[in-house]
């Protein structure tokens, strides 16, 4: 249930930040980030934290109202969030690491082959380079562009980017890979949404 509910809140997020940055009215997505943030950790924390956790949050958003600066945040969050992605990728790149790409084929039983760990490791950079390359956009279209210009890109374009790199990464994978992939793209969603992928995260 909680997942769902965090899918669902995660969905509605991007229209919720479009309309507080075009109308002005942004504590409701902060509100609902921060929602989204606690229900994310509610697996992995005990009781206590749970509820440090809650108060910090609301502790960051009182912060924020007080002083004004919730749109700032607002614009801040994506970019952040980018960032951090594109952080990810590029750390599993470095010596004595394996990419982020490979540890995912892996433990969805992908064959450990020069073959595919060069291909996931391709596929590691092209995350980690569309995420660095977002978060530059946003940044730029945040100080120069007009408000519904950079939600257009922050809250619609940027997401529809990281889809059509997912879907399409598929079936380049069958083609390079050929025997070595699964057979099917909804067998390949429904086993990934099955990972743990906090303990692939963790792997070295």
């Amino acid at each position: 249930m909680t997942a769902r509910l965090a899918v669902l809140l995660a969905l509605c997020y991007p229209l919720a930040v479009h309309v507080g940055i075009t109308r002005g009215t942004p504590l409701m997505a902060l509100g609902l980030f921060a929602i989204l943030v606690l229900l994310a950790s509610w697996q992995g924390l005990d009781a206590r934290r749970r509820l440090l956790l809650a108060l910090a949050l609301a502790a960051g958003l009182a912060a924020a109202v007080l002083l004004n600066g919730a749109g700032l945040l607002l614009y801040t969050l994506p970019v952040f969030i980018q960032a951090s992605l594109a952080l990810v990728f590029l750390r599993s790149l470095r010596p004595g690491s394996t990419p982020l790409i490979t540890r995912y084929a892996l433990v969805m039983d992908a064959r450990d082959s020069p073959e595919v760990r060069r291909y996931t490791r391709a596929v590691t950079i092209a995350w980690a380079l569309l995420c660095a390359a977002l978060a530059v956009t946003s940044t730029i279209l945040a100080l120069f562009a007009p408000a519904w210009v950079w939600s257009l890109f922050a809250n619609g374009l940027s997401y529809l980017l990281l889809a059509t790199l997912f879907a399409l990464e598929f079936p380049v994978r069958r083609r390079v890979l050929g025997a070595q992939t699964r057979p099917g793209f909804l067998r390949y969603l429904l086993h990934l949404a099955r990972v743990d992928h906090r303990q692939v995260l963790r792997c070295p």
